[in-house]
């Protein structure tokens, strides 16, 4: 969701690295965000704000909708273990202790079974026939987390029956091939899974997403915010359906098809009547709300369901981070420098209507950014067996060595 997110894709760098993003990172491919721009893009930082909208039944106004956001659950502080960050960023990918089955990864012959699903820890001993001859190396840590385990299996049947796991920033969708294809999570194990196989997770976890602002520095480093986990309730929504707005000095600059890697051909007729829609909920809703009118350029994912009620996925910052879809960054930087400033009038609305672009022929269609991440496809076939063994899987999945291992 936004269902994703500020666009991980783009923003990857070496984990490795000590320099500042000064030195790492140029703006020669779009502007680089501060970080307190950054920190407003957080699921806790925007939800409260648009899921109880406050003093909206003001008949002179047409904000009278109180929720405008997708049910979320929110885990961060005393909500989340101590090791849960050290869990994350351990080798290998493995449950922890008491996680319950997964719910897509199985075939429903593991699922009927009382023991707990793939990789879990606390199977390793009992699956452990001496065949580890590595008698040197100690053995991985265990992690156990039963009140996790709990608040996201409350989140699950609280929100329907299944939830969309999401980090500070990042939802897991690189690592959708170890959960039949999709980030829709039944289980605390598919959230475990989803996460551990993650590189965008990765990347909140380690808050890279701050370190390469143009403000951060190596040398007086900001007091990074406290890792969080979004639970958000699972929604079947139409890709083609889905948008992404960019708002420069508070007016809305440009609209583009979420969904770039696809033709839909009702757009074609259908995208001024959803620009209009667009348009109207952006000045009633979001418009210098964002972050309590402290930020003047970022990008909002909307979502216009059948009743054309418009629905906030996710914000992003305005940086070369967040993916510009159907337009470039050197248009977006240069378009509200060409006419008259939109939407920048304290009072008035944007008095000129957004860039609005869509696929519009097939041959338009755009490379999805995602391609890179997918998986073998020994372990595609594997993992998505019906009747099969779900062991043969796992013991593929054992067998398979980190470069680093390798000798």
């Amino acid at each position: 969701m936004a269902e994703d997110e500020h666009n991980p894709v783009a923003s990857m760098i070496d984990f490795t690295t000590e320099a500042s993003p000064e030195d790492t990172i140029s703006e020669a491919a779009g502007p680089l965000p501060l970080q307190h721009e950054v920190l407003a893009c957080q699921m806790s930082s925007w939800y409260p704000t648009f899921s109880n909208i406050q003093g909206e039944n003001d008949e002179s106004t047409k904000r009278k909708r109180k929720n405008v956001t997708i049910a979320t659950t929110i885990l961060q502080g005393d909500d989340l273990p101590n090791e849960f960050r050290d869990y994350l960023t351990s080798d290998g990918v493995r449950l922890p202790l008491g996680a319950t089955k997964l719910s897509s990864c199985a075939t429903n012959e593991a699922k009927d079974n009382d023991d707990d699903g793939w990789s879990s820890d606390e199977n390793d001993d009992e699956n452990d026939d001496g065949e580890n001859e590595e008698t040197d190396a100690s053995p991985p840590k265990q992690f156990h987390f039963p009140q996790l385990n709990d608040q996201i299996t409350a989140a699950v049947e609280a929100m329907g029956g299944a939830i969309i796991p999401k980090l500070n920033w990042s939802t897991p969708k690189d690592a959708t091939w170890v959960n039949g294809g999709s980030i829709k999570c039944q289980t605390p194990g598919d959230v475990y899974l989803l996460l551990k196989s993650s590189d965008f997770c990765l990347h909140d976890v380690l808050m890279q997403s701050l370190k390469e602002c143009k403000d951060y520095s190596t040398e007086t480093p900001t007091q990074l915010p406290p890792l969080q986990l979004s639970l958000r309730k699972w929604c079947t929504l139409y890709p083609s359906m889905e948008f992404r707005c960019f708002v420069r000095r508070h007016g809305l600059l440009a609209i583009s098809q979420r969904n770039h890697t696809q033709h839909y051909p009702h757009l074609m007729q259908d995208w001024p009547h959803i620009q209009d829609v667009l348009v109207d909920f952006f000045s009633n809703y979001i418009r210098k709300r964002f972050a309590n009118d402290t930020i003047e350029n970022y990008a909002v994912d909307l979502y216009l369901d059948k009743k054309d009620r418009v629905w906030i996925l996710d914000f992003n910052p305005w940086s070369q981070s967040t993916d510009s879809l159907l337009f470039e960054w050197s248009e977006l930087l240069t378009m509200d420098d060409e006419e008259a400033d939109v939407g920048d009038d304290e009072d008035d609305e944007p008095q000129l209507l957004p860039d609005f672009r869509i696929v519009e022929t097939n041959q338009q269609v755009r490379q999805d950014p995602l391609a890179s991440y997918r998986a073998p496809i020994d372990t595609v076939d594997l993992a998505s067996m019906v009747g099969g063994d779900a062991k043969q899987f796992e013991d593929f999945m054992k067998q398979c060595q980190k470069p680093s291992d390798m000798q």
